[in-house]
């Protein structure tokens, strides 16, 4: 974790925080709460972490961020989609679509968007993490995890990797980087080495339009290419 060694270097004070502009809310840590949390919402705001049932989890378990919607405050409406209006807004419950977990002090930490997380072999997996990790390898300038269908259901993690001007990437190289600081479930086994990653005009990533791509002739496969490779549990 970079944050204090920042902190240190440029003699300033990182302030972490959380919005969404569709309802959900938002919090912030003045440096109340502990080096990655978001913090926690404010006062009088009605929240719970669920899963996919609408169950609150337990604390430390994975859940989506909801919020009560007070009574007689407007609800959220997309323009010109109902569908997706009825699904944001369900049982006086507004669902933010981010997943967090909880410590004993009620302190959030941001883990993944719902729609971007990933399960593999019974393994839940956040793009997020992977991602973290994947951009510590010092020839990987950005990059993208998504998960694409496996042969054996659920999920295979998929990576799009920018790499730094000047450099070349060794991708069994950044295979080894991957198994050494992940759990082995989360060790990504199609990779594209791409010019860009698509990002809307609010620099959001096209992870949709990457998912409708998936895995093409020119993907680069871990199970081929390291067919020998062995990853720890």
């Amino acid at each position: 974790n970079l944050w204090e060694a920042f902190e240190k270097r440029f003699g300033v004070k990182i302030w972490e925080g959380y919005g969404a502009v569709d309802g959900a809310g938002g919090m912030t840590n003045f440096g109340n709460a502990p080096v990655g949390s978001v913090g926690k919402p404010a006062a009088g705001i009605e929240w719970k972490l669920v899963d996919d049932a609408g169950n609150e989890v337990q604390q430390g378990e994975v859940g989506e961020f909801v919020t009560l919607v007070p009574e007689g405050r407007p609800r959220v409406e997309y323009y010109k989609d109902a569908k997706s209006s009825a699904e944001k807004v369900r049982g006086g419950w507004h669902h933010s679509g981010d997943l967090f977990y909880a410590d004993k002090d009620g302190n959030l930490y941001f883990v993944d968007r719902k729609s971007d997380f990933m399960r593999r072999r019974g393994e839940n997996i956040s793009s997020f993490e992977v991602e973290n990790i994947v951009e510590k390898h010092p020839a990987v300038a950005e990059c993208a995890a998504f998960g694409v269908p496996s042969e054996l259901g659920e999920d295979e993690v998929m990576l799009w990797v920018r790499v730094k001007p000047g450099m070349k990437l060794d991708l069994k190289d950044l295979i080894q980087h991957c198994a050494k600081n992940m759990a082995y479930f989360m060790v990504p086994r199609y990779i594209d080495i791409v010019d860009d990653i698509p990002r809307t005009e609010t620099m959001r990533v096209k992870k949709g339009d990457m998912k409708k791509r998936g895995v093409t002739k020119r993907t680069w496969d871990r199970e081929k290419e390291m067919p020998d490779l062995k990853l720890k549990k």
